[in-house]
């Protein structure tokens, strides 16, 4: 707790996490406190780029459903205007009306004006702790995503989309209405 209180972003090497963390408290508290921005395994070791919270200054209810259960409920960011170099964190508040069977990733994108990735994250609900196949009706799972600007990015208008797509499957994403993904919002790279 002491390390989210002190730093803004912390790099965190995970390695035999069963024998030393066993009830795995140190992703726990990481993965619910701050906001995971990469993830990237060497072998048997796994690399997680965290951002320490800020307060949210745009907070938006959603309702938009995505597939036949699952409901984006709420979303708050950091900022709509942002630095390059800068993190852009996004909290998600998903519900679901029935069981779920299917696992599946959040991704959180960030496309230029022709519609052009530029950073993105995708990883399942609450850091890979919160998977969808486990969620319970009615019951809200918040889920913490970062996108880490690239330096060199040019100030222009971005827009930041998000959906959900299956584990074992990239291609098969859960419809929003009429689209595979939901626009949020539009940011402002300066």
């Amino acid at each position: 707790e002491r390390i989210i209180d002190a730093y803004a972003r912390a790099f965190v090497v995970y390695w035999g996490e069963a024998e030393r963390d066993p009830q795995r408290i140190v992703e726990t508290t990481l993965n619910t406190r701050t906001f995971e921005a990469a993830s990237q395994w060497y072998g048997d070791v796994r690399l997680v780029r965290y951002v320490m919270p800020v307060e949210p200054q745009i907070e938006q209810t959603s309702g938009a459903q995505f597939g036949d259960s699952i409901r984006l409920e709420r979303y708050a960011l950091s900022s709509d205007a942002i630095l390059p170099g800068d993190a852009l964190q996004v909290r998600l508040d998903w519900v679901t009306e029935a069981p779920l069977e299917q696992r599946y990733k959040v991704f959180v994108q960030l496309l230029d004006e022709a519609g052009q990735l530029v950073v993105q994250h995708d990883s399942e609900p609450g850091g890979g702790q919160a998977l969808t196949s486990t969620w319970q009706p009615g019951v809200t799972v918040s889920d913490q995503h970062a996108l880490i600007i690239p330096d060199d990015l040019s100030p222009a208008h971005y827009t930041l989309i998000l959906g959900l797509y299956a584990v074992d499957n990239a291609q098969q994403r859960l419809r929003a209405g009429d689209s595979d993904y939901l626009t949020l919002s539009e940011i402002t790279v300066r």
